[in-house]
């Protein structure tokens, strides 16, 4: 039995030790510019407007040039044909909520002792690209060190590596006197280092704040913290699982609370008052409720299999590969308590009732969540778990998430002269949502990278 044990290790070496060396010679990006039509598929726009069969899609450098059907939109000659017969054509999928420093492991700790030297050169590089693969072609990265992704968003802007349009909030800052060994939040311990914190953030270029462990006691920094930012013109987004953080954060004016939690069945009546009072202000507040993880938990301790794929380890070295797959091999699943979906239901119920906008994301990175299967496990979950619409799933994380993030001008929908991102899936996702898993074509930019 020894000599079994052995072989499955160096079996498990070999496996992962071969795809990366191969990736070393090889590039999935085709980094030319070029014409192209997209012939015959179901057109999904990201508008919400009903499909178009039998589409092309222009496609002239890094923009859509036209958008019609066979026999109404000539394609010219000069342009590649591709042929879309059998899939959806849509925008590129985006998640406004993710952690790309993380790769699934489920021991953070051991993460960030091992592996905070490599995330900019490594782990981050592995996200990005894991998340192009699957169709994620724009995502907010909602806590990693400053440095780390500016550096990592640069060299994707630069064409050296591939990964989608990165937003990013930078650092989150924990308003606490605490001290913090973890590289991707940054304690403030009075009013002057909040200010300090958030100008250092908004002159790093970071799109948003983040904010972890609001308290009571924190209520000034949190305060000097939302001024500075909005000073400047940039939004701030809240941790939210607990009820004393929402109020907080609500009493600081933040723009956006994160997350859902289902520790209490509804949220207090006084909580409730303050984002009513917030609305009837004329302020609108945004919510970013990310309840895929929670509410696949149970499918996650029963059937774990799809944590081995693969693709879940693109751009990963071979020891960091083997280390989260023993970890995953290792790990305790907690399983939610069983009224985890009726909670959500109820929250999300009383805060659309006094006119809360909601935000699309998964908090991608942890456990269970890995890059290349988040994001649509998180829009399956509000589709079969909640009931959404799944045309209005699509808007929401596209062309409503573009809006929030400002950009709605330049990307999020398959429109003439929007930014061509791009993708195709077998079949059609309004009917088999899971088509979303395994898109076929992935173009960013115009470019084609899948």
């Amino acid at each position: 039995m020894t000599g079994i044990a052995l072989n499955k290790i160096q079996l498990l070496a070999a496996k992962v030790f071969l795809p990366f060396l191969l990736s070393l010679f090889s590039c999935l990006c085709i980094a030319q510019q070029n014409q192209v039509a997209l012939v015959g598929g179901l057109l999904i726009d990201g508008t919400g407007a009903e499909p178009i069969n039998n589409s092309i899609v222009l496609i002239r450098n890094d923009t859509i040039e036209a958008v019609g059907t066979i026999g109404r939109l000539s394609v010219p000659d000069d342009y590649q044909i591709v042929s879309t017969e059998g899939m959806t054509v849509m925008p590129g999928l985006w998640d406004p909520h993710v952690h790309l420093l993380y790769n699934g492991h489920p021991d953070f700790g051991h993460w960030f002792s091992t592996y905070t030297d490599q995330f900019a050169s490594v782990t981050i590089p592995a996200s990005a690209r894991q998340f192009l693969m699957a169709g994620v072609t724009s995502v907010r990265d909602l806590a990693v060190n400053t440095n780390d992704i500016v550096s990592v968003r640069n060299r994707i802007n630069n064409d050296e590596i591939d990964g989608p349009t990165i937003y990013a909030a930078g650092s989150a800052l924990m308003p606490t006197d605490a001290p913090q060994t973890r590289s991707h939040i940054l304690p403030v311990r009075d009013v002057q280092a909040a200010i300090d914190a958030t100008q250092d953030l908004i002159d790093a270029g970071m799109d948003f704040v983040k904010i972890l462990g609001a308290a009571p006691a924190s209520q000034e920094s949190m305060n000097a913290i939302v001024e500075t930012a909005h000073a400047a013109g940039v939004r701030v987004t809240a941790h939210g699982r607990e009820d004393e953080e929402i109020r907080v954060a609500l009493r600081a004016g933040v723009d956006e609370i994160q997350h859902i939690g289902v520790g209490s069945p509804t949220y207090p009546q006084d909580l409730l008052d303050m984002v009513q009072a917030r609305i009837d202000g004329g302020t609108p507040l945004y919510w970013n409720p990310t309840i895929g993880m929670i509410l696949n938990t149970d499918e996650l301790a029963a059937d774990p299999e799809f944590l081995d794929d693969p693709k879940n380890f693109v751009g990963l070295p071979p020891e960091i590969e083997i280390d989260i797959r023993q970890a995953i091999s290792n790990a305790t699943f907690n399983v939610q308590p069983p009224t985890a979906s009726d909670t959500i239901k109820r929250k999300l119920q009383s805060l659309s009732e006094l006119g809360v906008i909601f935000t699309f994301g998964s908090d991608e990175g942890s456990f269970g969540h890995p890059a290349s299967e988040a994001t649509w496990r998180e829009l399956e979950t509000w589709v079969f778990e909640m009931g959404m619409d799944p045309l209005t799933a699509i808007k929401w994380a596209t062309a409503d998430s573009a809006a929030y993030l400002g950009v709605a001008d330049k990307v999020g929908t398959i429109s003439p002269g929007m930014l061509a991102d791009v993708i195709t899936v077998k079949g059609s996702p309004l009917r088999h949502f899971s088509t979303l898993r395994e898109p076929v074509m992935v173009f960013k930019h115009g470019l084609r990278y899948k």
